[in-house]
């Protein structure tokens, strides 16, 4: 009796010490992920001697971070499925919000702006390797204008305005857009007898860019002459090869007319430009 009096008791207490210890539970989530294990930025469609960006910025779906050189791994797992990488880098004078470059040209020259795109999938328990093509994004163009014998001593100088300029470009899906108007500054060089303006542009848009020049004569004959050349035509396509710079050139001419000199410019055209492979 009293052995089994012992045992009872021995068991109750056991069953109570052991009931007071709260086990805990682990859930062990498993994710259906894939891992970008390197992506690689080509950066050939570019002009001559302008140079790889030191850094850019890697978007990827919700992850978004910054790299330097060609070749990354992304330490970020991603849930299977399609994704859209953008890449892009940051440069002077243009700003980038929501996916939207916009250009400032009244504070300075732009710098280069790079971007690419490419759609992906991703599977899970894999590792990719994915390579994206960058893309230049402004294009350097430049107005020379040779002027006649006769006329290159009767003026003092040339303004200019450019309109149906793009202010902003969409670098997700390549939308130029903001048309604006911008100054040109142009630069007298009297051994060949040329004005030139050269300008970084981020693209046109719109169904009409107007080029106007205004030339200023030094003795009053005329005092002023305003020119307005519609260059649609010439910069239909522009935004197509923006790694090449663009020139476009025309002649002023002038003939008298009793005492006064009655100026001419001949329309604008494409002069031959050619532009190196980029390492």
């Amino acid at each position: 009796m009293k052995t089994l009096n012992i045992f009872t008791l021995l068991n109750v207490v056991t069953m109570s010490f052991f009931g007071c210890i709260d086990y805990p539970i682990y859930e062990h989530v498993y994710c259906d992920c894939g891992k970008i294990v390197s992506l690689i930025t080509d950066w050939k469609e570019r002009g001559d001697d302008i140079d790889i960006p030191p850094n850019y910025t890697i978007k990827i779906g919700d992850y978004i971070n910054v790299f330097s050189g060609m070749d990354n791994s992304i330490n970020h797992l991603f849930p299977a499925g399609k994704y859209i990488i953008n890449i892009w880098n940051e440069t002077d004078n243009i700003t980038i919000s929501n996916m939207i470059a916009a250009a400032n040209y009244t504070i300075g020259e732009l710098g280069w702006l790079f971007s690419g795109r490419r759609e992906v999938m991703i599977e899970k328990d894999r590792d990719h390797s994915f390579i994206v093509f960058m893309q230049q994004q402004i294009r350097q163009l430049t107005f020379e204008l040779e002027v006649a014998d006769n006329v290159i001593y009767r003026y003092t100088g040339v303004s200019a305005t450019l309109s149906g300029v793009a202010g902003t470009l969409n670098i997700d899906d390549g939308t130029h857009d903001a048309p604006i108007i911008i100054v040109l500054t142009f630069v007298e060089n009297l051994e060949d007898k040329k004005w030139t303006a050269s300008i970084r542009l981020l693209g046109i848009t719109g169904n009409r860019q107007t080029l106007t020049l205004t030339m200023n004569f030094a003795d009053g004959h005329p005092s002023v002459y305003t020119f307005t050349s519609d260059l649609s035509s010439q910069l239909a396509l522009f935004n197509e090869d923006k790694k090449t710079p663009l020139t476009l050139s025309a002649r002023l001419d002038g003939t008298q007319s009793g005492g006064e000199l009655i100026a001419s410019i001949t329309d604008w055209i494409i002069e031959e430009t050619s532009t190196g492979t980029a390492d």
